[in-house]
């Protein structure tokens, strides 16, 4: 699968129009116009910091940027990481891809893939590219996470592709689920880790969501562990829940028992 800005479009564009002129004049001859609307056209794709080819195969992907290849297998992939954002440059709206290299994901997700403009409801804005389109239903057919499902979905639909297949389902891993003391060993106090979060949640877009949700529902395990009663309960698992939802996952058996497997990934990652 091959995916690039855009501007391709843009630079071809430029290249024929800079060669018909130059060629017209006479200022240079016809080999030099032709070289200089190869520069031309060159300049417009490669100064587009978001082009990129993506090929992809039974072993992985292979992301080639400037003309680098690098080559990911699809057991070191994880999904694919999105983030919706404001434009550094004006007031739009882009959505950021990348390739997801941990479970879960750290600070850095992993490559960059691409940035898109999306509208001010971060929906597809316009008809969106076939290649993303494309992107989506193969990691889809190799059932890896697409953090943003809904957005996924509707540039599938747009496309008239399918959707996203049904979530995953996550079971107890072979040697067991981490016991409480071992998950929470490094975790801070319980009271300095309540008072550095956020009073309020962060949207369900906001960079941070995930570790937000990952290490409330951490925070309202412990607080149950240590208090032992029905509200601290209550309260445990309807933050396990919210965190088990925003993974896109299904959980057999106690959701705090995912909250603690993903806990110890986290802090194993951002010590």
């Amino acid at each position: 699968m091959q995916m690039r800005s855009e501007r391709s479009g843009v630079g071809f564009v430029l290249m024929v129009a800079t060669g018909i002129v130059l060629a017209g004049t006479g200022v240079i001859d016809p080999l030099g116009a032709f070289l200089v609307a190869l520069l031309v056209a060159a300049a417009a794709l490669f100064a587009t910091p978001y082009a990129f080819w993506l090929r992809v195969d039974d072993q992985g992907v292979t992301l080639v940027r400037y003309l680098l290849p690098r080559r990911y297998a699809w057991a070191d992939l994880h999904g694919l990481a999105m983030e919706f954002g404001n434009e550094a440059e004006g007031d739009g709206r882009l959505l950021t891809l990348r390739l997801r290299l941990a479970d879960p994901r750290g600070r850095v997700p992993g490559p960059l893939l691409g940035k898109f403009p999306v509208t001010d409801q971060d929906t597809p804005e316009g008809v969106p590219s076939r290649a993303m389109a494309e992107l989506f239903a193969v990691f889809g057919e190799r059932g890896l996470p697409v953090e943003e499902p809904e957005f996924a979905n509707e540039v599938l639909r747009v496309r008239g592709l399918p959707p996203l297949p049904p979530l995953r389902v996550w079971a107890a891993p072979p040697e067991g689920v981490p016991a409480a003391e071992r998950a929470y060993a490094d975790a801070p106090g319980i009271d300095a880790e309540a008072g550095a979060l956020p009073d309020e949640g962060l949207r369900p877009r906001q960079r941070g969501r995930r570790e937000y949700l990952l290490r409330r529902a951490a925070l309202a395990d412990r607080v149950f562990l240590r208090d032992g009663d029905g509200l601290a309960l209550a309260i445990a698992l309807r933050a396990a829940e919210q965190l088990v939802k925003y993974d896109r996952i299904t959980v057999e058996g106690d959701q705090r028992y995912y909250v603690r497997e993903q806990y110890l990934s986290w802090r194993t990652l951002n010590p």
